[in-house]
């Protein structure tokens, strides 16, 4: 990786959809989404990428990168080229293994997120979502997670994953707090009393192998 850090503002683009990228990048601050907009404006985001996470493998197998990945935050991350990845993936059995370790984490998100845009309804997605990164960053080391957690994103940027409209997702936030499961208090989730319904809520469409 580079030895110094591209440093990001939130909202710039790091990979622009639809144009030539060459490099991978390993997060080390801030968070980033990949996305892809359509010709009428409507956008889906597809993954969010936390800090200690690779994004832009992509770019080993195809030219033209299909979506845009963008700072949500101020961020930082290194970059390599992706025929030096793949040159180091030949020598370095770690190194091929890290790559197809994230490559299957994020298929595998794919597919939570195939079946939950697919059959699950509102509550049951947006109980998903906020769990689901809850253990993500308890994976990354995050403990303080397990009460609460940063959320830098907008209601609009909520609803462009999850498949609702800013409205439903609003409605579904305040249902949410009154029932005392979780609450979204200036851009931090934090878990209430009966956080056991929202956990439940969830299971149907939670991973069966943890998430």
């Amino acid at each position: 990786m580079t030895p110094t850090p591209q440093v990001l503002q939130r909202g710039e683009i790091l990979v622009q959809m639809g144009e030539p990228h060459e490099f991978i990048y390993a997060i080390e601050t801030g968070w980033l989404s990949r996305s892809r907009t359509l010709s009428d404006g409507r956008r889906q985001v597809i993954v969010l990428f936390l800090p200690g996470e690779i994004c832009g493998i992509k770019t080993i197998f195809m030219t033209r990168q299909p979506d845009a990945i963008e700072a949500l935050t101020p961020a930082s991350a290194r970059r390599i080229h992706y025929k030096e990845a793949c040159d180091l993936a030949a020598r370095d059995f770690a190194v091929a293994m890290l790559l197809a370790c994230q490559l299957a984490q994020d298929e595998r998100h794919l597919h939570n997120w195939n079946v939950r845009l697919g059959r699950a309804n509102g509550e049951e997605r947006l109980a998903a979502f906020l769990l689901e990164l809850r253990n993500r960053l308890i994976a990354l080391g995050v403990t303080s997670a397990e009460t609460r957690y940063g959320l830098p994103l907008t209601q609009q940027q909520i609803a462009d994953h999850i498949g609702l409209t800013t409205v439903h997702v609003g409605r579904l936030l305040r249902r949410f707090r009154e029932l005392e499961m979780v609450d979204i208090r200036s851009n931090e989730v934090v878990f209430l009393p009966n956080r056991p319904l929202l956990e439940e809520i969830a299971k149907p469409v939670q991973d069966l192998v943890g998430e």
